[in-house]
């Protein structure tokens, strides 16, 4: 587990995706652009950009730095599931309420009430857990949604054996799933594997490069017939 994280996602990201929509679409160059700002809301870590006809530009962002959120939540679930603490509330509820019917001297709450709130409190305590988990992992996802972009595309850099027989892995992957946004993912091997596709969205004005603050810029370059990586 020490070199897990030796290979990171930002050294394979944008060469693999360059690759990615050369093969897929065909277009005459596909431009990189890191660090690229929205002109408001949230912004990626880059875009990369090919001419989609004659003055449209497509639009691909890609979010790397909510990611390690994402990675973390995976992995600690991986590791403590949803942890010991709610192994504790069933034995504070019994003894409670042991207590509780000792003190009202009612026999059935003192033997009865025990065996049915610990179970009932084990099972709330872990469902408000995992609904914490998945809340988590369902507001990064939304965050990157809402980055203007063609396709969204998110990159971990996290070891194919955190995938493996975890369901909060299986859980964010159905969640990136139906909000149709991209994942590959990078471990120790320094292969990039793609986890889930993205689904292109609607853009309300031309393109979606009308949102970001270097526009003109990179319309030029990506409509133009000179390949240029943008730093």
């Amino acid at each position: 587990m020490a070199n897990q994280h030796s290979n990171k996602i930002e050294d394979f990201a944008f060469d693999y995706l360059q690759k990615h929509y050369s093969q897929q679409c065909s277009p005459a160059n596909v431009l990189v652009s890191h660090s690229e700002r929205a002109k408001r809301g949230t912004s990626p870590d880059g875009i990369l950009t090919f001419k989609r006809d004659l003055n449209n530009v497509f639009v691909a962002s890609v979010s790397m730095a909510q990611a390690a959120d994402l990675t973390q939540v995976l992995t600690n679930y991986k590791k403590k599931g949803l942890g010991l603490l709610r192994y504790v509330t069933p034995i504070i509820l019994a003894i409670a309420c042991f207590f509780l019917g000792k003190s009202l001297n009612n026999l059935l709450v003192m033997l009865i009430s025990p065996v049915i709130m610990a179970p009932l409190g084990f099972m709330l305590h872990s469902y408000l857990l995992k609904k914490h988990y998945v809340g988590k992992v369902e507001k990064i996802l939304d965050t990157v949604k809402h980055i203007p972009a063609d396709e969204h595309w998110i990159g971990l850099s996290i070891s194919s054996l955190t995938f493996r027989k975890n369901p909060m892995a299986n859980i964010m992957l159905d969640l990136c799933s139906k909000k149709g946004i991209g994942l590959i993912t990078v471990g120790q091997r320094a292969k990039v594997v793609l986890m889930n596709k993205p689904e292109r969205e609607n853009c309300r004005r031309n393109d979606f490069l009308s949102y970001y603050v270097s526009e003109e810029n990179i319309r030029k370059a990506t409509l133009g017939d000179h390949v240029l990586r943008v730093a």
